[in-house]
């Protein structure tokens, strides 16, 4: 019994094939030709002109800040209102803007339930948005109208 010893045998190669990668590689171009011309197509469309508008009225920068402290009295802009007058003062606050954004503060050592009342106050009277200050109201002497917010 002779073995064949030469390399020359039918066993194992470890030749890479290109051929089939070369075949998908020309499909996927071929597909790619024929549908980057299909997918540019569109619809003709006119498009009207473009119109100036006039610029809007300036808005006023003045910003509304409630504020309620420790001893319950109620302030719009540094101006304390007592609780009757305080909704129908914020409702002509209000009148005329276009942001309906106030500004609430009220001091830490009150009550949750005043401070939730107050709050529904400001909503009921014209308020869409409520936006919270954490300043600390007994540092600039919270209790004068003249005090800072």
């Amino acid at each position: 019994m002779a073995m064949n010893v030469s390399g020359a045998g039918g066993g194992v190669r470890s030749d890479i094939n290109i051929t089939p990668l070369v075949d998908v590689v020309l499909v996927l171009l071929i597909i790619f030709m024929v549908a980057v011309p299909l997918l540019q197509m569109g619809y003709p469309v006119q498009v009207p002109p473009k119109v100036e508008t006039a610029a809007p009225p300036p808005q006023s920068d003045d910003q509304v800040i409630v504020r309620l402290d420790g001893q319950g009295n109620m302030f719009i802009n540094k101006t304390m209102y007592p609780e009757k007058e305080f909704g129908a003062k914020l409702r002509e606050a209000m009148t005329g803007r276009a942001s309906k954004v106030v500004f609430f503060a009220a001091d830490g050592e009150l009550p949750y339930e005043k401070v939730a009342h107050f709050m529904d106050l400001c909503r009921n009277n014209g308020a869409d948005n409520l936006g919270i200050v954490f300043d600390d109201l007994r540092a600039g002497g919270g209790a004068s109208p003249a005090g800072a917010p």
